[in-house]
């Protein structure tokens, strides 16, 4: 009976879906301008206001995030709305490169690592990606032959030959990283 009654009156999920995405694309081009007109705090307000309308969001609390990161200068908050875009949309490939970035500027490697590990497990995540940022945590750690491992891990994962390119040239500087570093701890012993 629901049914027959929502199409009677022309109403279907479609046209809903339609209605959500025009509001939260109206709240974006609002927030866009504000912050073409230089006004961060007036945009936040923007964003503010539909992640109160629509909080589970992915796209708001993305925009949101970096608005945080990059215009507002707002580590901690950046990194809570990229974690919730990431909640909402787990293939969201963008929250995910801008939260490593976040993580990697700001030395917190173990987020970095536990997002990757998390992004690995994501069906379609392009898991080079993941493999590189989890070498590249283990390499600021000084944890050189780990991050030799997880490179090699990201090379077989990877379907582009500029990845392997990359790859290959993490995995060089490492192996020179750890041959100065054993080279260090003889002339130590000596």
């Amino acid at each position: 009976m629901t049914r027959f009654k929502s199409q009677k009156l022309g109403y279907s999920s479609q046209t809903k879906m339609d209605i959500y995405e025009e509001y939260i694309e109206s709240i974006i081009q609002m927030a866009d301008q504000a912050i073409d007109n230089g006004q961060d705090d007036e945009a936040k307000r923007w964003f503010e206001r539909g992640l109160c309308e629509e909080p589970g969001s992915a796209k708001l609390h993305f925009r949101m995030a970096c608005l945080l990161q990059y215009g507002l200068d707002d580590k901690a908050g950046a990194e809570q709305h990229y974690l919730l875009a990431i909640k909402f949309k787990p293939d969201y490939r963008n929250a995910y490169d801008n939260l490593a970035q976040l993580y990697l500027d700001n030395e917190k490697y173990p987020g970095l690592e536990n997002l990757m590990l998390k992004a690995i497990k994501v069906e379609g995540f392009n898991k080079t990606f993941a493999y590189e940022n989890l070498g590249k945590a283990a390499e600021a750690q000084g944890q050189f032959k780990k991050a030799i491992a997880l490179y090699r891990k990201g090379m077989m994962q990877a379907l582009d030959n500029y990845d392997v390119d990359d790859l290959k040239d993490h995995i060089k500087r490492n192996k020179y990283k750890r041959l100065k570093k054993r080279w260090k701890l003889w002339q130590r012993e000596n």
